[in-house]
């Protein structure tokens, strides 16, 4: 019996490579568990962990290139019809722009489009002007949509 008293004292030796995956899995538990938080915004306000990924929010909008985000309006035929066919695109040093809808120049049945350009923001604007320039806009088949008309007031 002296014997068996022997082997229970000792203790004996775990394999190292059990001990590295446990604490591998441990590790990866605790970034899981991190992630899991973050996604679902369980840290509470105030904490490092909330001004950490408010950081990250703010940087990403802050520093992410416009180019990775095809956003800018574009003034689609469409958008002229729900106008009335005319659009005020802006106006600057060189007088006010306008965005003119080509059915409702070719409407006017005229032989020049200039004149039917000049009735519709007459009719539009009903105040005297001057037409500075007018040029066509075409699509990709060179059909023309519309008209951009530059005036003075």
């Amino acid at each position: 019996m002296a014997q068996s008293t022997e082997l229970r004292d000792q203790a004996f030796p775990r394999p190292e490579a059990h001990l590295e995956g446990r604490a591998l899995a441990t590790v990866w538990g605790k970034i899981r568990h991190c992630v899991a938080r973050s996604v679902l915004w369980s840290y509470e306000r105030g904490g490092w962990q909330y001004d950490l990924i408010v950081l990250v929010i703010l940087a990403f909008i802050l520093l992410s290139p416009r180019a990775w985000f095809n956003d800018r309006p574009t003034l689609q035929l469409t958008e002229l019809r729900h106008q009335q066919g005319v659009v005020e695109l802006g106006h600057g040093k060189e007088g006010w722009r306008y965005m003119v809808d080509a059915r409702l120049v070719e409407s006017l049945a005229t032989e020049r489009p200039e004149d039917a350009i000049q009735e519709i923001l007459r009719l539009r604007l009903r105040r005297p002007f001057t037409v500075k320039s007018i040029v066509p806009v075409r699509d990709k088949s060179n059909v023309i949509l519309g008209y951009t008309v530059m005036i003075v007031r």
